[in-house]
């Protein structure tokens, strides 16, 4: 447990945040229609039902890009490391490819319905 923590803490803080943003974005909108399917009756409208349904699509794209910076970044970084700090940058670039992954698997499908 303490390798995985002091692995997470070698991130650094911007990059939690950049993955956590990430799947904070997939979780909301998924949730939201799951259960928008689960209830019986229609939603209300509110403020908080935009969050999810308005805002989560379009910070999506937004999220996309910012993974694909940094992991160009990290690439770039991995060339000009050698030893065990090119491979934390292969790592690193390897989790944002993993990031970058979910998201297309569940944002493209829904853009592509509108």
């Amino acid at each position: 447990m303490s390798r995985i923590n002091s692995w997470l803490a070698s991130l650094g803080f911007l990059r939690l945040g950049l993955f956590g943003l990430a799947v904070l974005n997939l979780v909301l909108h998924a949730g939201y229609q799951l259960a928008g399917m689960i209830m019986t009756s229609a939603p209300e409208a509110s403020a908080w039902t935009s969050i999810p349904s308005l805002i989560a699509p379009v910070m999506a794209p937004i999220l996309m890009v910012l993974v694909l910076f940094d992991y160009i970044m990290s690439r770039v970084r991995a060339a000009d490391e050698s030893g065990e700090q090119r491979a934390y940058y292969l790592g690193i670039s390897r989790i944002e490819l993993l990031a970058i992954g979910l998201m297309l698997a569940y944002w493209v499908p829904f853009f592509l319905t509108l």
